[in-house]
Protein backbone atom coordinates (compact mmCIF):
# COMPACT_ATOMS: atom_id res chain seq x y z
CA UNK A 1 0.00 0.00 0.00
CA UNK A 2 1.30 3.46 -0.88
CA UNK A 3 0.17 6.74 0.62
CA UNK A 4 -0.71 9.02 -2.29
CA UNK A 5 0.38 12.15 -0.41
CA UNK A 6 3.79 10.65 0.33
CA UNK A 7 4.85 7.87 -2.08
CA UNK A 8 7.91 7.22 0.11
CA UNK A 9 5.70 5.98 2.95
CA UNK A 10 4.54 2.43 2.36
CA UNK A 11 3.55 -0.82 4.03
CA UNK A 12 3.96 -4.36 2.76
CA UNK A 13 2.17 -7.27 4.42
CA UNK A 14 3.22 -10.82 3.54
CA UNK A 15 1.40 -13.87 4.76
CA UNK A 16 -1.09 -16.57 4.00
CA UNK A 17 -4.32 -15.54 2.29
CA UNK A 18 -7.66 -17.29 2.57
CA UNK A 19 -10.58 -16.53 0.27
CA UNK A 20 -14.05 -17.18 1.68
CA UNK A 21 -17.52 -16.37 0.40
CA UNK A 22 -19.69 -13.82 2.17
CA UNK A 23 -23.11 -15.24 1.24
CA UNK A 24 -25.02 -12.88 3.55
CA UNK A 25 -22.98 -9.92 2.27
CA UNK A 26 -22.40 -8.98 5.89
CA UNK A 27 -18.96 -7.36 5.50
CA UNK A 28 -20.15 -4.48 3.26
CA UNK A 29 -22.94 -3.80 5.76
CA UNK A 30 -20.57 -3.75 8.73
CA UNK A 31 -18.05 -1.49 6.98
CA UNK A 32 -20.68 0.87 5.58
CA UNK A 33 -22.35 1.25 8.96
CA UNK A 34 -19.01 1.81 10.68
CA UNK A 35 -17.60 4.39 8.26
CA UNK A 36 -20.73 5.97 6.72
CA UNK A 37 -23.34 5.35 9.40
CA UNK A 38 -25.76 3.81 6.90
CA UNK A 39 -26.44 0.62 4.96
CA UNK A 40 -24.80 0.18 1.56
CA UNK A 41 -26.94 0.38 -1.58
CA UNK A 42 -28.72 -2.87 -2.48
CA UNK A 43 -27.00 -5.28 -4.85
CA UNK A 44 -28.47 -7.79 -7.27
CA UNK A 45 -28.86 -11.25 -5.73
CA UNK A 46 -26.49 -12.84 -8.25
CA UNK A 47 -23.52 -10.74 -7.05
CA UNK A 48 -21.06 -12.95 -5.19
CA UNK A 49 -19.02 -11.29 -2.44
CA UNK A 50 -15.66 -12.71 -1.42
CA UNK A 51 -13.55 -11.87 1.63
CA UNK A 52 -9.77 -12.17 1.55
CA UNK A 53 -8.31 -12.75 5.01
CA UNK A 54 -4.55 -12.40 5.33
CA UNK A 55 -2.74 -13.92 8.27
CA UNK A 56 0.37 -11.72 8.47
CA UNK A 57 3.71 -13.46 8.70
CA UNK A 58 5.83 -10.40 7.98
CA UNK A 59 5.11 -6.66 7.92
CA UNK A 60 7.56 -4.20 6.36
CA UNK A 61 7.28 -0.44 6.52
CA UNK A 62 9.25 2.21 4.68
CA UNK A 63 9.20 5.92 5.32
CA UNK A 64 11.41 8.84 4.39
Amino acid sequence: MFETGNPYHSVEIRGTAEIVEDPGKSLPKVLSRKYLGEDPPPEPGEVIRLIVRVTPERVNTFSV
